[in-house]
């Protein structure tokens, strides 16, 4: 019997915990107040669908369809040479990982309506039909591109999907679940033509970035005009425009919205020059269904709630970043070294961005602070799954023994999966695309730079202590001056319970602990040296008080990111008696470890 899991917060943990959704929005307030970190209560109400595998490859393999998120692309390469040199890959590591994958191209800004029936008529074919209620409603043409075949025309119940979503595209995906299950296209369709769902750092529960950047809280549309936003806007309207970088970046906004100045000449240089269209205006962009509002319609509405596919497999990549916490502030800092680069600058913002009490009380329904960790653009609290779905297990992602892809799944609830180490991912370990380029693998050989890379190494710990002392003595500076000139100091870090806790952890849950041990005993079953490697350390552990600290960190359990999945007591192999560690041995080089292990399986 297989039961599910109540995501809930660790100060706050009800004691008969028996379903899997909040039943209101205060509910879901309650739990978004506390800290960010999670556990877990059982289900009383037992699952009956039967577990659904992935398959990456062999005869049985599925289809993959990849959705990338907002300036999603597929590659981006330059001709120099006569050789071809991609400088970015969006799908970096995950094609090696799939046989039968297709990328998709959905409107790059577009809402997650319109993208959603983009991807169905680039698998299906056809002529993109919006629907005839959704463009009256926010005045844009029904119809789009025509694709002729399709990619994927054999697209059914019978031949389901999987789709595999990052950041908004994520969200597009359970979108595009949704329009099927609730029969939006003109032929019979339902929820199981997707077999799985995957989502990487995805905005479930939406993302306060563009209120930093200049959209009005309490408004989808109004973005303030003096503001990155703004600009960024006036940039997308200006590339519509000039029709020669609109098939240069192909927005895909000119079918719907007419901003290029041919529809009628209701479009001017004047008004793209200002960011001003119907496309801004009726917000029916990224925008409304980005932020936090736009998210809690999605899991609150009565007439169009996102609900899960019973036959389902959906799993969550929920992307921790590398943080530490204030003890001074309670802000959130990136720690040393943070490796990308492009989002260290939205990372410090979300990090510290104060809403006022009206804004918390009407649109975030929490406090700041709950969506100030991040992962770079993207805050923790935004990637957990919507309140209103059931979550099977949530589990700290530790080894890529333990990625749920590789195993039978439940359907029909998440698998939330915390992942500090994208390494430790089946699907997503991957280095960036320039990292292969000939000249900086040239530069990378360098003897200084190695001599530099070996010396940070082992002497990052160091620096970081340094990195989180220097933060700290500014912050305490400079809330002083603030009191001095009577300004109001933050006083979130007076919520801390331990001035020593600033590494940021997350740990799996009791089911996911269960779950991981089950997946550990029989791959030691499987692999000898694996059994054999694990006994002889417990024992060493265990045995000698000299041993290191990092030798019984990861055989107790105790890491940095959280609990190990490993054993907790010894494990025996019975044969016709008991076996040490050493008679083990003696039987793996003898050649009757086969006979042991098969024998240490009977009670």
């Amino acid at each position: 019997m297989v039961f599910g899991v109540k995501t809930i917060f660790k100060n706050q943990r009800p004691s008969n915990a028996t379903s899997t959704t909040y039943v209101d929005e205060e509910a879901y307030m309650t739990d978004t107040e506390s800290e960010s970190a999670y556990t877990a209560e059982v289900i009383d109400t037992p699952t009956t669908q039967s577990d659904v595998k992935i398959e990456l490859e062999g005869e049985n393999r599925d289809t993959f369809i990849l959705v990338p998120g907002l300036l999603g692309y597929d590659t981006l390469s330059l001709n120099l040479f006569g050789n071809k040199w991609v400088l970015s890959d969006y799908w970096s590591g995950s094609r090696e990982m799939f046989e039968d994958y297709i990328v998709v191209r959905p409107s790059a800004f577009g809402s997650l309506h319109d993208r959603a029936v983009d991807i169905f008529y680039q698998l299906k074919g056809g002529r993109v039909d919006y629907g005839h209620q959704h463009s009256e409603q926010f005045s844009h043409n029904r119809y789009g591109k025509t694709y002729g075949e399709g990619l994927f025309p054999e697209w059914s119940e019978d031949n389901p999907i999987v789709l595999v979503g990052k950041g908004y595209g994520a969200t597009t995906a359970l979108y595009l679940q949704h329009l099927l299950s609730s029969n939006f296209f003109p032929v019979p369709t339902s929820g199981k033509w997707i077999k799985g769902i995957i989502s990487y750092s995805a905005p479930h529960r939406g993302s306060t970035l563009p209120y930093a950047l200049g959209l009005e809280p309490g408004s989808t549309c109004i973005v303030h005009p003096l503001s990155i936003l703004q600009v960024f806007v006036t940039i997308i309207h200006l590339i519509c425009y000039f029709t020669f970088l609109d098939r240069l970046f192909d927005l895909q906004l000119n079918d719907k919205w007419g901003v290029d100045g041919r529809d009628n000449g209701e479009a001017s240089f004047w008004s793209a020059l200002n960011g001003r269209s119907k496309w801004s205006y009726f917000g029916d962009n990224f925008l409304g269904d980005w932020s936090v509002e736009g998210a809690r319609r999605r899991f609150t509405g009565e007439k169009d709630r996102f609900l899960l596919d019973p036959a389902c497999v959906y799993i969550n990549y929920v992307n921790v970043g590398s943080m530490w916490k204030s003890n001074v502030t309670g802000h959130y800092w990136p720690r040393l070294p943070w490796r990308n680069l492009p989002s260290l600058l939205p990372s410090l913002i979300v990090g510290r961005l104060k809403f006022s009490p009206e804004v918390e009380q009407s649109i975030l329904r929490t406090r700041s602070s709950t969506y100030w960790e991040n992962d770079g653009t993207l805050s923790i609290v935004s990637q957990l799954p919507p309140p209103n779905h059931p979550v099977n297990m949530n589990i700290a992602l530790l080894e890529k023994l333990f990625d749920p892809v590789d195993h039978e799944l439940q359907p029909g609830a998440w698998y939330n999966v915390y992942v500090k180490d994208v390494t430790n991912t089946v699907l997503f370990d991957g280095e960036s695309a320039w990292m292969s380029l000939p000249i900086v693998i040239a530069i990378l050989e360098w003897k200084i730079v190695l001599q530099f890379g070996e010396y940070f190494e082992r002497n990052s710990k160091m620096y970081d202590n340094y990195y989180v002392e220097f933060v700290e003595f500014m912050e305490k500076n400079i809330n002083s001056i603030r009191s001095i000139l009577g300004q109001e100091v933050n006083e979130e870090a007076s919520n801390n319970n331990s001035s020593s806790t600033k590494e940021c952890t997350y740990t799996s849950d009791k089911a996911a602990l269960e779950w991981m041990r089950r997946i550990e005993t029989a791959e030691m079953f499987k692999s000898p040296s694996r059994l054999l490697y694990w006994m002889n350390n417990f024992q060493k552990t265990h045995n000698d008080e000299s041993s290191s600290d990092a030798i019984k960190a990861d055989l107790t359990g105790i890491s940095p990111f959280g609990p190990s999945s490993v054993m907790e007591g010894p494990m025996f192999v019975r044969a016709r008696q008991r076996m040490t560690a050493e008679q083990y041995k003696a039987s793996i080089l003898s050649g009757d470890s086969e006979d042991a292990t098969s024998s240490s399986s009977s009670p």
